[in-house]
């Protein structure tokens, strides 16, 4: 079976980790997670997506996303980020957040799974047009 896409989840808490990786990785998914942002860039050359909560102590998903954009940028990463949100009005403000997309429903699995799908269709299309 091959791998469906490379997946890095952060999330400041360890039960949704958990339960996260553990459906994505039944979709074939490669799925890193960590509550800690801090460290979290040396998986991004390894990654087509990043999924980020937004609201986690010491620090909120927009700081997170810029460290993370300016440490992929100069490694060369260029996976997409998206906010992982049942906010509403959070969701929609994603744009202006510098997120490339928002994934809603935080919570229900089963939606994740099928707006992942969507999520790495365009980050490969995003690769392709980049090379070529």
């Amino acid at each position: 079976m091959s791998i469906a896409g490379k997946l890095l989840v952060i999330d400041d808490s360890e039960m949704v980790l958990e339960r996260v990786k553990s459906r994505l990785q039944r979709e074939s998914y490669e799925v890193a997670t960590t509550s800690q942002p801090v460290g979290a860039a040396r998986h991004l050359l390894l990654c087509d997506l990043v999924i980020l909560d937004f609201h986690m102590p010491g620090m909120n998903g927009g700081e997170v996303l810029r460290s993370l954009k300016m440490l992929g940028a100069s490694s060369g990463a260029s996976p997409l980020y998206f906010l992982y949100t049942s906010d509403k009005a959070l969701s929609r403000g994603y744009r202006e957040l510098g997120f490339d997309g928002t994934l809603i429903n935080k919570g229900d699995d089963e939606s994740l799974v099928q707006q992942v799908a969507v999520a790495l269709r365009l980050a490969k299309l995003r690769k392709k047009t980049q090379k070529g």
